[in-house]
């Protein structure tokens, strides 16, 4: 049975911190972010990021589920927070779990935020992805994004870039 990709819901703040611990826990350096400060985070933020993903304007966050089950994640912001002059969308937080990928399920996730940033009338979408992670450079690069040349230190791990890609969306 292929995961159906669908909108998170308003109530779904804890199953969202379950998958997203997941994610830092298996691809740590993924991540803007660390296992240990979105450990930290309480279940109120947990809530208003699953309510924005599922019903606000400036966001949203796409699951991937089988059998009741998440394989994967998105959030589309409606700007990068990081280059506040750009009127594009940006792409972040993707994640697959390890048994669900190589089947499609990146892409599928992709297009969905694709699609809601159509939705928005957007002329593109971006994205920073590490630059050492040649499996989600390779996915993105499938699907239609290419390196900008603009490059950022991790947070976390300034010794390891991130690299910005972006896609048109005509």
């Amino acid at each position: 049975m292929t995961p159906a990709i669908r909108r998170i819901r308003p109530d779904e703040g804890p199953r969202l911190r379950t998958l997203r611990l997941r994610a830092l826990a298996d691809a740590p350096m993924a991540f803007g972010s660390t296992l240990t400060r979105e450990e930290a985070l309480t279940d109120a933020v947990w809530r208003e990021r699953a309510e924005g993903g599922a019903s606000g304007a400036d966001r949203v966050t796409f699951v991937a589920e089988r059998d009741g089950r998440w394989l994967g994640i998105v959030t589309g912001l409606a700007r990068d927070p990081e280059v506040p002059e750009d009127p594009r969308p940006e792409l972040v937080a993707m994640f697959v779990s390890p048994e669900a990928r190589g089947c499609g399920l990146g892409a599928a996730l992709v297009d969905a935020v694709v699609g809601w940033a159509r939705e928005r009338k957007a002329g593109g979408l971006t994205l920073w992805v590490t630059a050492t992670n040649a499996p989600a450079i390779a996915l993105y690069d499938r699907c239609g994004f290419r390196p900008t040349g603009e490059r950022r230190p991790l947070d976390h791990s300034p010794a390891i870039d991130s690299i910005r890609m972006a896609r048109d969306l005509p």
